[in-house]
C-alpha cells in the first residue's frame, strides 16, 4: 500500500512538471512525433496552403478560369474598392451583423426560457427532447426550400394570420426579408441552445440553489443569483458556436433568397459567392473570404477572453 502511495505521488510530480513545462515533455517523445507528425503535416496541407493561396489571390487582379501566376499583382487594390464594386463589403458587414445578432439575442432569451422549463417538467423530458432535434439535423438546403413555399404570398405563413384576421404580409419583399431569414434561423437553431443549455441546468449543484432558498429567495432570485453565473461560461461557449455558423451560413440564405430582392438579404458569405460566381473576380473575392475569416478569429477571440475572465470571477 506505502509503495502504490509512493508510486501514485511521483506520477503526480512528474505530471505537475510536465505540465509546467508546457508541451516540451510532448516533443522530446519521439514516438508521439512519430504518429502524430502526419497530422500535423495533413492539417497544414489542408487548412494553411488554402489559406496562403487566398492571402497571395487577394493581392492580384486574378480572374475565373486563370491560373494565378498569369494574374497582375495590384497590391491592396482589392480591398480598397471592397466598398465601390458592385458587392459592399460595407452593407453585406451591416447585414451579416443584423442578422447574427438579431437571431443570436431571440435564439439565447428563447432557449433559456425554455431549458427552465423543461427542468421543471417531470414526464415527457425525452419526448420534447426528441422533437427539438428534428429541426437541427434537417439539411439547411432543405429548410431554406421549406420556408420558402412557408413564406410565399399565399403560403402557409399567411394563411396562419389569415385566421387570426391579420392581412396578407409580403415576406418575400425587400422589407422583410431580413426578417423572414431572422425567423427561420430561430426556428431551425433556438432548439439548440435549448438542448444544450437544459444539459447545462442538470449538471448545476443543487446545494448553493437550496441554500438560498432556505433564506429566503424565490426561484427567479435562485437562478438569477446562482443558477445563471454558474451557466454563464456555457453560454458563452454556445453563443461562440452559433456566431461562427451564422458568419458562415450561405445555404438558407442562398435558398430562400440569393441575396435578394435585389442586395437586401447579401450577407457576408453571399457577397463572396457573387464576386466569384456572378462577377468572376477571383481576387476580389479573396480579399472578401480573407477578411471574413479574420472576422470570424476575432470574434472568437473576444468571447474565448470574455469567457477565461468569467473562470476567474466564479
Amino acid at each position: 500500500m506505502r509503495r502504490f502511495k509512493k508510486y501514485l505521488m511521483n506520477k503526480t510530480k512528474v505530471y505537475s512538471e510536465n505540465s509546467k513545462r508546457g508541451f516540451a515533455p510532448f516533443f522530446e517523445n519521439k514516438e508521439y512525433l512519430f504518429y502524430i507528425g502526419p497530422a500535423f503535416i495533413v492539417t497544414f496541407i489542408l487548412m494553411f496552403l488554402p489559406l496562403c493561396q487566398i492571402i497571395i489571390g487577394s493581392l492580384h487582379k486574378w480572374e475565373f478560369g486563370k491560373p494565378l501566376f498569369e494574374s497582375s499583382f495590384v497590391g491592396l487594390k482589392n480591398y480598397l474598392e471592397l466598398n465601390y464594386g458592385y458587392v459592399s463589403f460595407g452593407k453585406s458587414l451591416k447585414l451579416t451583423a443584423i442578422y447574427g445578432f438579431g437571431s443570436l439575442i431571440i435564439e439565447l432569451c428563447l432557449g433559456l426560457l425554455v431549458a427552465v422549463l423543461l427542468t421543471n417538467l417531470r414526464r415527457a423530458r425525452g419526448l420534447f427532447s426528441a422533437i427539438f432535434i428534428i429541426p437541427i439535423v434537417i439539411m439547411p438546403a432543405m429548410v431554406g426550400l421549406t420556408w420558402k413555399m412557408y413564406l410565399s404570398y399565399d403560403g402557409l405563413v399567411n394563411w396562419v394570420l389569415s385566421l387570426f384576421f391579420i392581412p396578407k404580409v409580403n415576406w418575400m419583399g425587400s422589407d422583410l426579408a431580413l426578417v423572414s431569414l431572422i425567423l427561420v434561423d430561430v426556428w431551425q437553431w433556438t432548439p439548440f441552445f435549448i438542448l444544450i443549455l437544459f444539459a447545462g441546468l442538470q449538471t448545476l449543484p443543487k446545494d448553493p440553489v437550496d441554500a438560498i432558498r432556505v433564506d429566503g429567495a424565490n426561484a427567479f432570485q435562485a437562478f438569477y443569483y446562482i443558477k445563471l453565473p454558474l451557466l454563464t461560461p456555457l453560454i458563452i461557449i454556445v453563443c461562440i458556436l452559433r456566431i461562427m455558423e451564422i458568419i458562415r451560413n450561405f445555404d438558407i440564405v442562398f435558398a430562400i433568397y440569393q441575396g435578394g430582392p435585389g442586395s437586401a438579404t447579401e450577407t457576408l458569405p453571399i457577397a463572396v459567392w457573387r464576386m466569384f460566381m456572378s462577377q468572376r473576380q477571383v481576387g476580389m473575392g479573396s480579399a472578401f473570404s480573407l477578411i471574413l475569416i479574420i472576422l470570424s478569429f476575432f470574434i472568437a477571440l473576444v468571447f474565448i477572453n470574455f469567457l477565461k475572465k468569467t473562470r476567474v470571477t466564479h
